[in-house]
């Protein structure tokens, strides 16, 4: 036979070999496909948004507390469960809180538990630079595991600034800060974040002299350190701080505010705010206790380009102290979707992590009586919060399921995808997720559940190129962790 005929036949040959192997590819690709069988969930990433930074706790009042714990193996312990992403939560952002410190020679201290944060100036022109051992402890500890983010706030000025004489709040509600003392009070905070910086080496990345300031339960007697401030009061205070922070060349620090108990009052404060006020914060905090124009502060802060944190918000669930409760549960899964749903914040970062067994109430993930032993046990919050903590990691973009009980999150350095779906039904319940829009291998799926029987119980998933079908449990927060996705 002629040699180039030999040699076109065997070209011809394993032309039909690619053929043939590249339709089987395709052929069992296709195989790998889900017919859905009803309306798919769609997961589009255009629906979102970028560079979430994270999640995180206040320390107040669980730090100073639990940092001052004298068996050091049990503080190892929940510093890794609240802040190693491995062993714990993985919470990333820490607000710690500069203590007012209250007056010594108060006749009842009406302080509760943890609540007594020390100040670093007992009293004027005097520094005391060893206060507040236990929260320092917890902030380093954090930082040892791998949080990324320190935002300093305060709650009240020191007493002896205050015109009723305590940290907890003027005798009508209304502003505690003495006129003649808003230089001291913003020498006092960025005094403090400079000490940190120089001798801790915590660079705090944002500063507040505010918490939910223009409440007016702020009255002398309380159980905690608080403090009123009119709109007139804020700007002041904010202008005052921002220069503050300049003059002694802490540019690492920037101002926050101003951290309302709601996201209607933050805005109705933000645009209260004169353009000069404004133009001296970097970010807006809010709280997400009530509220209803998340959209609307959102797009606010676009608007006058700041960042936007949730910085506070607790769950607690039904009035019978339990562990196990399961309404604080559904009250958290649902409150986090929704924010970051349509508020959209940067952060959302929970009020303790750790709460007082005493007070015999549903906050908290961690509870330890802050009065007695150097104990502690874990709540079904904790796990709930892990749900959503462990797997949306910071840099996720946040996407948007075509389901208000469902968030996405895609991880494009890991390759990775997350999806977490409340059921806050007393029915189970199937879904069907779209995801054509990335590019997935067929395989297995990571599946978390948490739910009345099961504390972040994992199992695994049959994943197709174009989606997923799961079933629900009956009140539960299921999260999917899909790797080795291309988008």
């Amino acid at each position: 036979m002629n040699k180039k005929i030999k040699i076109g036949m065997v070209v011809f040959a394993l032309c039909i070999i690619f053929v043939v192997v590249f339709w089987m590819m395709n052929h069992n690709k296709q195989t790998e496909s889900l017919a859905f069988e009803s309306t798919p969930i769609l997961v589009e990433s255009e629906e979102g948004y970028d560079n979430f930074e994270g999640w995180g706790t206040s320390l107040a009042w669980w730090g100073h507390i639990l940092g001052q714990w004298e068996d050091e193996a049990k503080f190892e312990e929940v510093m890794d469960l609240v802040f190693d992403v491995d062993q714990g939560l993985g919470l990333n952002v820490v607000r710690y809180n500069i203590g007012g410190g209250e007056n010594p020679d108060i006749e009842e201290n009406t302080l509760r538990p943890g609540g007594d944060v020390p100040g670093f100036q007992p009293e004027e022109d005097v520094w005391d630079w060893e206060a507040d051992e236990g929260q320092r402890n917890v902030l380093l500890a954090a930082f040892d595991r791998g949080a990324t983010i320190a935002e300093a706030f305060a709650n009240s000025p020191p007493y002896w600034m205050t015109v009723s004489g305590s940290v907890t709040g003027a005798d009508d509600g209304g502003n505690n800060l003495k006129d003649e003392y808003f230089d001291a009070f913003a020498d006092y905070l960025t005094e403090v974040v400079k000490v940190y910086k120089e001798e801790h080496d915590i660079t705090f990345r944002t500063l507040t002299p505010l918490n939910e300031p223009i409440s007016s339960w702020w009255k002398k007697g309380n159980d905690q350190e608080g403090a009123h401030f009119n709109i007139e009061a804020q700007m002041k205070i904010l202008k005052k701080v921002a220069s503050s922070l300049g003059e002694k060349g802490l540019d690492g620090t920037t101002v926050s505010a101003s951290d309302e108990n709601s996201v209607d009052e933050t805005l109705r404060v933000m645009k209260g705010y004169d353009e000069e006020t404004l133009d001296s914060i970097t970010q807006i905090n809010t709280h997400s206790y009530s509220g209803s124009r998340l959209e609307e502060l959102n797009q606010f802060a676009n608007d006058s380009e700041k960042t936007l944190w949730m910085s506070e918000f607790g769950a607690g669930g039904s009035e019978e102290h339990n562990h196990q409760d399961m309404t604080s549960v559904m009250e958290l899964a649902e409150k986090i979707t929704f924010d970051l749903r349509i508020l959209q914040p940067s952060a959302w970062v929970y009020w303790q992590a750790v709460e007082d067994e005493s007070a015999q109430n549903n906050w908290g993930f961690i509870h330890s009586d802050f009065m007695t032993e150097e104990s502690y046990e874990l709540t079904k919050q904790y796990y709930a919060m892990a749900n959503f903590s462990k797997f949306i990691r910071p840099g996720s973009s946040i996407i948007l399921p075509d389901n208000a009980r469902s968030v996405a999150a895609y991880n494009k350095e890991e390759k990775q995808l997350t999806i977490v779906i409340t059921n806050d039904s007393n029915d189970e319940n199937a879904l069907e997720f779209d995801l054509s829009e990335f590019e997935i291998n067929p395989g297995s799926a990571d599946v978390y559940i948490t739910s009345e029987d099961k504390d972040l119980e994992s199992s695994e998933l049959k994943v197709y190129t174009n989606g997923l079908k799961i079933d629900l449990d009956k009140k539960s927060i299921t999260t999917i962790v899909i790797n080795d996705v291309e988008k």
